[in-house]
């Protein structure tokens, strides 16, 4: 069973990593900085921090998962 709650937690942690990071990872380098980046700021801000707050609440449950499974 430890085990198995452990797992849960590494994969809960990866995708909530990979989710919180998918807008840095996606980002086009020739897009940054431009004056069409900086009009839209506001608006993949809004969209971002909702991913990141999805992804850090995937970390904290499975983190939390994973030291359950420590534990039992």
């Amino acid at each position: 069973m430890s085990k198995i709650l452990s797992t849960i937690g590494i994969i809960l942690v990866v995708t909530g990593t990979i989710f919180s990071l998918w807008s840095i990872l996606g980002t086009k380098g020739n897009y940054v900085g431009t004056a069409h980046w900086f009009d839209h700021q506001q608006e993949s801000f809004k969209k971002d921090k909702m991913k990141v707050i999805i992804g850090t609440v995937l970390i904290v449950a499975g983190s939390i998962f994973q030291i359950i499974g420590l534990f039992i």
